[in-house]
């Protein structure tokens, strides 16, 4: 089967809104608190695409095209925004130029594109030209280690690896790195060459609980169940290879240089929001989209067999989040939400992204932070779309429709 791109074919529903002058729209500073930050609206969108069954990863190529990872229908797609267009690439297999379960997609140095393919159980390597590349699996067996896991969850301009997931895992549990029990949990770094992590940050970890379950054939699996609404640090990366973190005890950010470093902002001002019936079932839903995600990156998109399996199935297994009950009353909730949730993006100007917590059915707040780690402003977004990455002047959101197909919108990167 060939490695390049296949099947054209164009996007319905796409629309195109352009409104000058909404995209960025700051508020009357003579309105504001005194001491207050600015505050942006994104306005409408450039344009609108989709529909996708999911978007687990997205990537701005040079070109100004998107590359999107849709791991529930199993597809690599290259989307055009201006011209409507979008372009599988590769195909559904376990062969060379093939991939199960896309679910997220990073830059490489180079103009290369890293593929994390869980169904598969392998990291690949994708050409300028998108041609595949290079393969390696993500769990790999080691005599004085035990199962290592490469698991990114930022890259950053070197293609360094960045994950708190563990690299290293005794059977079904990870180690001291970020496993239950543990009081901080570390932000690693590595390479595809070298395995061996080396710790850049230490977060205060969401509390967890170990849920046991069993299915209809008696089988005994334990998860790991978030507790709702818990308060953790969040991170992410820059391209230059500082980490930014949150964090959740005072609301500050810091940024961790690649020497150890740390740069650290003044506490962000919040308002604290209760937890009502709203915003209890919306934690419920979530959970179980992401058990429903889970399953689905497990099974290979598609509900077939995946083809990883023995200790690395049951190490993935064990790592896997969400399920537990749909009733909000089997749940110990906080008088109040954590002050932000999410992962931190970078911006092209550098500047660190966080979704505030909001009231259910309130729009989204994003709390700006400039490279210095001082709070610069806030860009509020429609409730439910969620921002995504970044591209030449522009931002990516997502959100989901009554049907849950999901759809991309281009925005313009406000003036701060």
């Amino acid at each position: 089967m060939s490695s390049r791109l296949a099947r054209s074919h164009r996007i319905m529903p796409f629309a195109f809104l352009m409104t000058p002058g909404l995209f960025a729209c700051a508020q009357d500073d003579a309105a504001a608190p005194a001491g207050a930050v600015p505050g942006y609206e994104l306005g409408e969108p450039e344009a609108v695409s989709g529909d996708f069954a999911s978007v687990n990863g997205i990537r701005t190529r040079p070109d100004g095209s998107l590359l999107v990872a849709d791991a529930t229908s199993g597809e690599l797609v290259v989307l055009d925004l201006d011209l409507g267009t979008r372009t599988v690439v590769g195909g559904r297999g376990e062969g060379p130029g093939e991939y199960q379960a896309p679910s997220r997609i990073w830059a490489l140095p180079g103009d290369s594109t890293l593929l994390l393919d869980v169904g598969n159980n392998r990291l690949t390597v994708l050409a300028p030209d998108l041609s595949f590349g290079a393969t390696r699996p993500m769990f790999e067996m080691d005599p004085d280690r035990g199962i290592v896991l490469l698991n990114p969850q930022a890259i950053d301009g070197a293609g360094r690896m960045y994950s708190t997931t563990g690299f290293s895992m005794s059977f079904g549990s990870p180690n001291a790195t970020g496993g239950s029990g543990s009081d901080s949990l570390s932000v690693l770094r590595t390479t595809l060459d070298d395995p061996t992590p080396d710790t850049v940050a230490r977060l205060a970890p969401r509390s967890t609980a170990e849920v046991e379950m069993r299915s209809n054939r008696g089988d005994r699996m334990v998860t790991m169940q978030r507790t709702p609404y818990s308060a953790s640090d969040s991170w992410g990366v820059a391209p230059d290879g500082r980490v930014a973190v949150a964090r959740a005890a005072d609301y500050r950010l810091e940024w961790i240089s690649s020497d150890g470093s740390v740069r650290g902002g003044s506490p962000v001002a919040w308002d604290a929001v209760p937890v009502g019936q709203a915003e209890k079932e919306a934690w419920v839903r979530e959970q179980s989209s992401r058990s429903v995600q889970t399953a689905t990156f497990m099974t290979g998109g598609g509900g077939g067999a995946s083809p990883s399996s023995g200790m690395a199935a049951g190490a993935a297994r064990s790592m896997t989040f969400g399920g537990g009950s749909d009733d909000v009353d089997d749940y110990e909730w906080p008088e109040t939400l954590p002050p932000f949730t999410g992962s931190i993006l970078i911006d092209p100007r550098g500047r660190a992204w966080l979704r505030r917590h909001q009231p259910v059915g309130a729009p989204f707040l994003y709390d700006i932070f400039t490279p210095d780690a001082e709070h610069a402003g806030t860009v509020e977004v429609a409730e439910g779309h969620t921002v995504r990455g970044f591209g030449d002047g522009v931002v990516y959101a997502t959100f989901r429709d009554e049907v849950d197909l999901v759809y991309i919108e281009r925005y313009r990167l406000p003036e701060m």
